[in-house]
């Protein structure tokens, strides 16, 4: 196969269009939503001062920690699990910390609370610099040394007690005063720790905190002291290739996503996987590889290159699709393609092992009679992991992939099955099933005849 750039592979599939009649729905489907969203505040940058009266102090954003030794080695601190002390936003994306939790992690420093006055100080016991916080206040007092007399100083948020934890809570730029540098803390978003090989699955960012020098930049996760080299991922049976792009850069593998559909664009893998070696690179399919990133628990390197990751996929499926799967396939006069085109399909309309088994005898029954497979999983399969990630007609692929309209199977896999769709599509029951439906508890119902339901 022809190495060829995105933008040319993407020029010759408009020049496709077929329509094709649609038929009456029978199928199930199955909408998931994913949202996300990001909140960051950066030194230098932070919102407008809210009053105690208008905060609103929530915990669906959380952030990671990083500290400094004096050897400049970081470690990270995920308090994100922890009920005596989270890091909690307000409603103005206030980032407010923990503050006895936060300076025990940064040398040096020592918290202490007067339940009495209603104070709380944090000292560096270096450089003797000191802060004084009021409950319910944003003013805060700054000492320069243990002689030096207090300066007024304001934060954006008043300093309060948790709900959740008890713990006392400030704004996370204000430990700057404590440090060498008032330069030594900054925080950073999702979309730059990915770029570091962080894992950002369960981080809405990170702060970090130096207490010798100044933060001028974002360390790589391979630095951090508890962190290591490497990173493991488990890709859930059923993902699209969207899906574990998605996974593979939040798990920090891959610097961003665009570098992964990059390398599946432009590197030829089918010179070292036999599995996909004959596998046509046509107009009417949109994503090569998908079907063939295999469900499984991997460990990679952090940072790697977009074909590294993926022939890491692609070099345990190699293995996992037996000779004897391709027997199989041989005798029901499918190609290991069109086997995991089915298992895909099973994969997605099925939820155990009973019900993929008759599904994967549904859809052989229909294709041995010519009869159009009206699965709704390929409907959303085209809504929602195709038309999101495409440029120009996003309704190219209708025909090619869904199933009220495309006479037989989908010009390829709509997702990457496990092991279970795939021994369920190249073992279907011998049943006179052409039909099925599931109810709101999802109970599964299988018939000869269409049922209106």
């Amino acid at each position: 196969m022809k190495e060829r750039g995105k933008l040319m592979r993407r020029i010759k599939k408009l020049a496709v269009l077929i329509l094709i009649p649609a038929m009456l729905i029978t199928g199930v489907l199955r909408n998931q939503t994913i949202a996300a969203a990001e909140i960051a505040v950066t030194e230098g940058t932070e919102p407008a001062t809210e009053n105690n009266s208008q905060t609103r102090n929530v915990i669906e954003k959380q952030y990671g920690i990083l500290t400094a030794d004096a050897n400049g080695i970081y470690t990270l601190w995920d308090f994100s699990k922890d009920t005596d002390g989270r890091i909690e936003t307000t409603d103005k994306g206030n980032i407010m910390i923990p503050l006895k939790k936060t300076a025990a992690e940064i040398t040096d420093l020592k918290f202490t609370y007067n339940k009495a006055t209603k104070k709380a100080t944090v000292t560096n016991t270096v450089n003797k610099k000191k802060i004084i916080f009021t409950l319910n206040s944003s003013t805060f007092y700054y000492y320069s040394s243990s002689k030096a007399k207090g300066i007024k100083k304001t934060m954006a948020s008043p300093m309060y007690i948790s709900k959740e934890s008890k713990a006392v809570m400030v704004h996370m730029a204000a430990l700057k005063w404590v440090l060498l540098k008032t330069e030594g803390v900054k925080s950073y978003k999702v979309t730059e720790m990915q770029t570091k090989g962080f894992d950002t699955t369960s981080l809405s960012g990170v702060i970090v905190y130096n207490p010798y020098d100044k933060v001028t930049s974002l360390v790589e996760a391979s630095k951090v002291s508890n962190l290591g080299r490497t990173v493991k991922v488990t890709i859930p049976e059923g993902y699209s290739v969207p899906q574990v792009f998605t996974l593979l850069a939040r798990k920090g593998v891959c610097a961003s996503e665009e570098v992964l559909y990059k390398a599946m664009e432009e590197y030829d893998f089918t010179r070292n996987y036999s599995l996909i070696a004959e596998l046509e690179d046509t107009p009417e399919r949109c994503y090569l590889l998908e079907g063939y990133l295999y469900p499984d628990t991997y460990e990679f390197y952090r940072l790697s290159k977009g074909e590294d990751a993926i022939g890491k996929l692609l070099r345990n499926g190699n293995g996992k699709i037996t000779e004897a799967d391709k027997q199989k396939a041989a005798e029901l006069g499918l190609t290991v393609d069109q086997v995991l085109t089915i298992a895909s399909l099973v994969e997605k309309e099925g939820k155990d092992k009973e019900t993929k088994y008759n599904i994967s005898s549904v859809i052989h029954n229909r294709l041995n009679i010519n009869k159009k497979l009206q699965l709704d999983a390929s409907i959303h399969y085209v809504e929602k992991y195709i038309k999101p990630y495409i440029n120009g007609d996003i309704n190219r692929y209708n025909s090619f992939y869904n199933t009220y309209k495309c006479p037989a199977l989908p010009a390829g896999p709509i997702c990457n099955p496990g092991r279970e769709a795939i021994n369920a599509a190249l073992n279907p029951p011998q049943t006179d099933y052409l039909y099925f439906y599931s109810d709101t508890q999802k109970n599964y119902y299988f018939s000869k005849e269409y049922h209106n339901q």
